[in-house]
């Protein structure tokens, strides 16, 4: 199950760095020390979600949800 907690915070910091690369240009007013700190805001965020996830996969029903996140998020 740690393979697949692992997978699936790589894909959400994946997913979260292209999004904020294809968002560039509704950010462009900022400045970037501004746009760094979102991106920093972001990736926790991120990290946060998936540290939940991860959490989740550790309980008794790991080895039903592991399937089910692997599909979910394609990892």
């Amino acid at each position: 199950m740690e393979a697949v907690a692992r997978a699936l915070h790589a894909r959400f910091e994946e997913v979260s760095r292209a999004e904020l690369h294809r968002l560039r240009r509704k950010t462009s007013s900022l400045s970037a020390a501004q746009r760094e700190q979102v991106d920093d805001l972001t990736v926790e965020v991120v990290r946060g979600i998936a540290a939940r996830a991860a959490e989740a996969l550790r309980t008794q029903d790991a080895s039903r949800l592991a399937p089910l996140v692997a599909q979910l998020f394609r990892i």
